[in-house]
C-alpha cells in the first residue's frame, strides 16, 4: 500500500512486478490504506509492516502463521538497527514494550494495545472488530478493541523484524507527540470503557505494564512524591505547559527533571524504583531473546526515558488543557 510514492518508490514498484502494489498518487492517509488493503488481500491471516521495518528473519511468515492458528491477534517481535547512541537507546523502548505485551499475554491472555510497526491478525477477527478506525494511532485502538472484545492474543517472538527509527532527535519528539497526542485522544474517547471491559480485574498488571513501558514516570514521582521543593514543582508543570505547544521546551524540562530527581532524597527513591524496573524487565526480556548492555540500559533509563515521559506529560497538556488535537504533517 503505497500513497504519494517518489522516483525511488516508483522504481520499487517496476522492478518487483511480480509483487501486487496498490499505488495512491495523492495522499489518502494509513488507516484508509490499512483497511483497502483488508479489502484486497486473500490470506486468512494478514501481517501488517510499516516501511520503516526490514525483515532479515528466515521462515517469518511460517512461524507467524504457525501461532495464527491457535491465536487472533499477534504482536511480533521488533529489535532496533543500532546505527546511533539514539537508536541504541530506543532498543530499550522496543523491549520494555515486548516486556510488556508478553507479560500482558501470560497472566491476561489479551492484549492491552500493539506497535503496528509489525503485527498479525486472523480475516475473522478484522471482520469482528470492524477493520482500523480512523484515529491516530490505529494501532492501540484496534488492539484494546481486541480487549475489549476478548480475542485470544500471542506475543511472537520467535519472529521479529528489524525496526529504523527516526534519525535525529527531532524527528523522534515529533514521532513521540504524535503516538502521545493519539493516546490521549483516544484515552479521553473510550475512558468509560476500561472499567466495563474489566481492567479493574487485572488492575496489577495494568500498572507493571505502564511502569516497564514508562519507567521515565519514576523520575515525576520522586520529584512529585518526595520532599520539600515546591519551586521545582512549579517550573516542571509550568516547562510541561509550555511543552504542550512549543515542543522544543520538553528537552530543557527534561534536563531539569533528571537533575534534580538525581539529588538527595529523590535519588533513594528513584535508585529503589530503578531496580524495581530492573527486577521486572531484565529476566523476562532475556527470556524473549534480548541482550542487554548495561551502559546503555543506564543511559536509557536515565535520559531517554524521562524525555519520553515528558513528551507524554506535554502531550497531556496539549491535549486537555488547551485543546488541541493536530498532528502537524499527519494523515489519518
Amino acid at each position: 500500500m503505497i500513497d504519494e510514492p517518489d522516483d525511488e518508490v516508483r522504481d520499487l514498484v517496476q522492478k518487483y512486478s511480480n509483487i501486487r502494489f496498490d499505488v495512491s498518487w495523492e495522499r489518502r492517509g494509513k488507516v484508509n490504506a490499512l483497511n483497502a488493503a483488508i479489502g484486497l488481500a486473500k490470506g486468512d491471516v494478514l501481517v501488517f509492516l510499516d516501511n520503516d521495518v526490514e525483515v532479515q528473519d528466515t521462515g517469518f511468515l511460517e512461524k507467524i502463521n504457525r501461532w495464527m492458528t491457535s491465536y487472533d491477534v499477534a504482536e511480533i517481535k521488533k529489535r532496533v538497527h543500532p546505527d546511533s547512541l539514539l537508536s541504541r537507546l530506543a532498543f530499550y523502548d522496543y523491549v520494555s514494550f515486548g516486556v510488556a505485551s508478553y507479560f500482558f499475554e501470560k497472566r491476561v491472555k489479551r492484549c492491552a494495545g500493539l506497535n503496528g510497526a509489525a503485527m498479525a491478525f486472523t480475516r475473522k477477527a478484522l471482520k469482528e472488530l470492524g477493520g482500523f478506525k480512523s484515529c491516530i494511532l490505529e494501532d492501540m485502538d484496534i488492539g484494546f478493541r481486541s480487549y475489549f472484545t476478548g480475542l485470544p492474543f500471542k506475543y511472537i517472538y520467535d519472529a521479529e523484524v528489524i525496526v529504523y527509527p527516526p534519525k535525529s532527535l527531532r524527528e523522534w519528539v515529533n514521532q513521540r507527540m504524535r503516538w502521545s497526542v493519539g493516546a490521549w485522544i483516544w484515552i479521553e474517547e473510550y475512558v468509560s470503557h476500561f472499567t466495563i471491559a474489566g481492567i479493574r480485574h487485572h488492575l496489577a498488571e495494568t500498572l507493571s505494564a505502564l511502569f516497564v513501558m514508562f519507567p521515565g514516570s519514576i523520575f515525576y514521582v520522586s520529584i512529585f512524591f518526595v520532599g520539600e521543593t515546591p519551586l521545582v514543582k512549579v517550573l516542571l508543570l509550568l516547562l510541561s505547559a509550555m511543552g504542550g505547544v512549543l515542543a522544543p521546551l520538553i528537552p530543557v524540562m527534561t534536563v531539569l527533571e533528571v537533575f534534580t530527581s538525581l539529588l538527595p532524597p529523590f535519588l533513594y527513591v528513584l535508585s529503589a524504583l530503578v531496580l524495581v524496573h530492573s527486577f521486572l524487565t531484565v529476566p523476562v526480556a532475556r527470556r524473549l531473546g534480548f541482550e542487554f548492555h548495561p551502559l546503555y540500559y543506564f543511559l536509557y533509563l536515565f535520559t531517554y526515558s524521562p524525555l519520553w515521559f515528558s513528551i507524554l506529560m506535554a502531550s497531556f497538556i496539549r491535549v486537555f488543557v488547551f485543546r488541541k488535537k493536530d498532528i502537524s504533517g499527519w494523515k489519518i
